[in-house]
């Protein structure tokens, strides 16, 4: 299989097609080659456009939901950014191409594993894995310019505010309970209050983080 032409053709016609326009994302997406980042038996979708299953619960996000969501964080180049449920390290390194350094926070510890490695081989020297407990963020290295949260959750998640900067930005794809299609929503921090913005229809699997644990029958 041809990956590098894949890899055109899934720029061409799932993120230039979804108007993304950025040449910085294009140009990111054009280099970093997703088919290292899934397992081998799955090389060959690695271009298609839908959610990859890694291991259990667990998926790697499609590109256009990526690109869109990278090209409404406006970056700059210049900005600390957290990643929240990394994976195997791709969007990780797309981000790692629009800004200065990536955090990466992964709770399980063979896809954990995973990313150091294809980082690694990749040189995507400004991007530090971690491993624990993802929905408590980072709070050691906060505040960050940027938070990216990969995968749907089911509610907002409040407790990682106090990780941004003043002017800080978080998206995330949210999903609540019992709703099939969820909304890619803009976090911002201005004058330590937290607004909102709904972006775009978003299918996403869910991150296994923020559940609502209420759930109701009639």
């Amino acid at each position: 299989m041809d990956y590098k032409l894949a890899r055109m053709n899934m720029v061409e016609n799932q993120i230039r097609a979804n108007r993304v326009t950025d040449i910085k994302i294009i140009e990111a997406f054009k280099e970093v080659p997703r088919e290292n980042f899934v397992p081998s038996s799955l090389k060959e979708i690695s271009y298609n456009d839908e959610d990859i299953h890694l291991v259990k619960n667990r998926y790697m996000m499609k590109p256009m939901v990526l690109a869109r969501s990278f090209q409404f964080l406006s970056l700059k180049g210049n900005e600390n950014v957290l990643h929240i449920g990394s994976n195997t390290g791709y969007a990780s390194a797309i981000l790692s191409m629009l800004c200065s350094a990536v955090i990466s926070i992964e709770s399980d510890k063979k896809l954990y594993e995973k990313s150091i490695s294809n980082l690694s081989e990749l040189s995507f020297d400004n991007v530090v894995p971690l491993h624990g407990p993802m929905e408590n963020g980072v709070p050691k290295e906060s505040p960050f310019d940027v938070i990216f949260i990969e995968g749907s959750i089911e509610e907002k998640p409040n407790n990682l505010f106090n990780q941004l900067n003043e002017n800080g930005k978080l998206i995330v794809t949210l999903r609540p309970y019992g709703v099939s299609i969820g909304k890619a929503n803009l976090f911002f921090k201005n004058n330590n209050e937290i607004g909102s913005e709904e972006l775009f229809d978003a299918q996403s699997n869910q991150l296994p983080i923020f559940k609502n644990n209420i759930k109701f029958s009639f």
